[in-house]
């Protein structure tokens, strides 16, 4: 099967995180043409508006679909997704997934109801979360916490610099 008639599929992020979903994928699908976009021009995700992220999604995806015969598209990041994958669903006539917080998997496996969310201030503080907590999580008591810092920590781990537990 040649490159041309394989399946391909996009996997987006605004950093190196989505590389995790990306390596995933190919663990379980290793035929797919994948490929990865990453937006540093526009890191992080999670300081950004639904309005910037709708936009800037839009003309990402647009000019990738001009060059590729996508599958699917995959938006590796909570903080777009929980912003605008209902919006790309409607606007382009291809699959998406998105990664959001796993609230589903986390009420269904707690003892004693309380759940941590740990996630960029957008995420937290979206729409798309608040309904995830109400269909999946109404039972439970969600603490969260928004930092934008851990994830310039975590990008910066994942670019393989260091981080120190002082700064964690």
């Amino acid at each position: 099967m040649s490159a041309a008639s394989a399946q391909q599929i996009l996997v987006i992020d605004s950093g190196v995180g989505g590389l995790t979903v990306l390596r995933e994928i190919k663990k379980i699908a290793p035929a797919l043409v994948c490929h990865y976009l990453a937006d540093n021009a526009f890191f992080p995700y999670g300081t950004k508006s639904e309005k910037e992220l709708q936009q800037r999604l839009y003309k990402m995806i647009q000019l990738v679909l001009e060059r590729h015969a996508l599958s699917a598209i995959v938006i590796a990041c909570n903080s777009a997704s929980t912003a605008v994958l209902d919006y790309l669903r409607e606007s382009f006539n291809v699959p998406f997934v998105g990664v959001v917080p796993a609230i589903k998997p986390a009420a269904s496996m707690s003892k004693n109801k309380t759940i941590g969310l740990l996630a960029t201030e957008g995420t937290v503080r979206r729409n798309y979360t608040e309904q995830l907590i109400q269909q999946f999580a109404s039972d439970c008591e969600i603490v969260k916490l928004g930092s934008q810092a851990l994830v310039e920590l975590a990008e910066r781990k994942l670019n393989g610099g260091l981080v120190s537990d002082q700064e964690l």
